[in-house]
């Protein structure tokens, strides 16, 4: 009986992990090319606020606001506006001094970068200058020339959602920040340039979003209190059928965390939030999926629900040592566990990353059970995860 039983478990895992890993594949194959559309020449018309929530960061935000005062979109169309958010530091003249305007926000809950952007936007929607959209950015942020103006094309086809296109900006700084390069650029492909190819919405990335007016009077801004503050506001917008445009020549690059330890806690963060937005939003996905035959929310739903390819990764050759064990030819774990393993290789080819990403794979299987320890560790923890930040430097 306890053999049987355990077929059965081992037989509906590999169903699972076979859909996920069917899921990544599809949408690497999707990433390849971008959808061929008319592009707007008409000249910029969008004002915009730009929102830079900061809480510490007087090593970075200078920088950051320099290189968005040197955009190539017309000066007098948009603002830099920074929220020194319970700063300790020179965040705020900085940020003065660099050519921004400075909103010090010293009262409220804080801690979490959501509570900083609900309580800017708020403020900046009732702002005399009536702002066409806002485009929100991390405080250390190196957007390239064109990113806004790229941001306002995509404006003026219609979209009321747009995310950019963010880039790890010091790959080479570590092995962990090489590791980390790779994830982004699969993410980007498989995340929000395969959406586009399909016509769905791309993934909120926290960096380089973009928001027109009337759709944040429309579905003011939620998840103050998430984890994971700007996925929980993308998957809100899509159970409003709302969809989240992709504009992969809006490019923003921004730092990765350089070790492990400190990596640790904000993994945590994510993961963290991502099993609570599995909570928050299966149930409504699936209605609106079945009962409004929405082909974007099922895909959210598949995003959620579906395992993540560190998962698929580790358990693929558990469930095949496991058939060995009882005996059974491992056919379906074992070809699993290869083409699972095969997946970032295959990845980093059609998106022709350098070298240097190549040889970052080398640690990819330390990296694939650090974030499958981090996962467990979220599942069995009890207390609150604390919203953590970035360090930059």
């Amino acid at each position: 009986m306890a053999g049987n039983w355990m077929r059965k478990v081992n037989l509906l895992l590999q169903v699972w992990l076979g859909a996920g890993l069917l899921y990544h594949y599809y949408l690497l194959l999707a990433g390849g090319a971008r959808p061929r559309t008319s592009r707007v020449t008409l000249p910029p018309q969008q004002r915009l606020a730009i929102v830079i929530p900061a809480h510490n960061e007087q090593a970075v935000i200078g920088r950051t606001v320099r290189c968005l005062l040197a955009q190539r979109y017309p000066s007098v169309l948009y603002d830099v506006h920074v929220i020194a958010d319970h700063c300790e530091d020179d965040t705020a003249d900085v940020a003065r001094r660099a050519g921004a305007e400075v909103h010090v926000r010293t009262e409220g809950p804080h801690g979490r970068k959501g509570y900083a952007l609900t309580w800017a936007l708020q403020r900046l929607l009732a702002d005399v200058r009536h702002y066409d959209a806002f485009v929100i950015f991390d405080a250390d942020s190196l957007p390239a020339p064109d990113c806004l103006a790229e941001l306002a094309r995509e404006l003026a086809q219609g979209a009321r959602c747009v995310q950019g296109r963010h880039i790890i900006a010091n790959p080479s700084a570590s092995l962990f920040a090489a590791v980390a390069d790779i994830d982004m650029r699969l993410n980007n492909r498989i995340r929000n340039q395969a959406k586009a190819n399909l016509h769905l919405s791309a993934r909120l990335m926290g960096d380089a979003m973009c928001f027109h007016r009337t759709l944040l009077t429309d579905h003011p801004w939620v998840g103050a209190e998430s984890l994971t503050e700007d996925r929980d506001y993308g998957i809100y917008l899509v159970t409003q059928r709302e969809r989240i445009a992709f504009a992969p020549d809006a490019v923003s690059l921004g730092q990765s965390t350089t070790n492990w330890h400190n990596a640790t806690p904000q993994r945590m963060r994510w993961y963290g939030g991502a099993f609570a937005l599995q909570k928050r939003y299966a149930l409504s996905l699936a209605v609106q999926s079945v009962g409004q035959l929405d082909i974007d929310a099922f895909d959210k739903l598949l995003e959620l629900t579906l395992p993540p390819f560190s998962t698929i990764a580790v358990l693929a050759p558990v469930l095949t040592t496991f058939r060995m064990l009882i005996r059974e030819r491992p056919r379906v774990g074992g070809a699993l566990w290869a083409i699972s393993w095969l997946f970032p290789l295959f990845g980093l080819m059609l998106e022709r990353s350098p070298r240097s990403a190549y040889r970052a794979l080398l640690i990819g299987p330390v990296y694939v059970l650090w974030r499958l320890w981090i996962g467990i560790r979220v599942r069995l923890r009890r207390a609150p995860i604390d919203w953590v930040r970035t360090q930059h430097r």
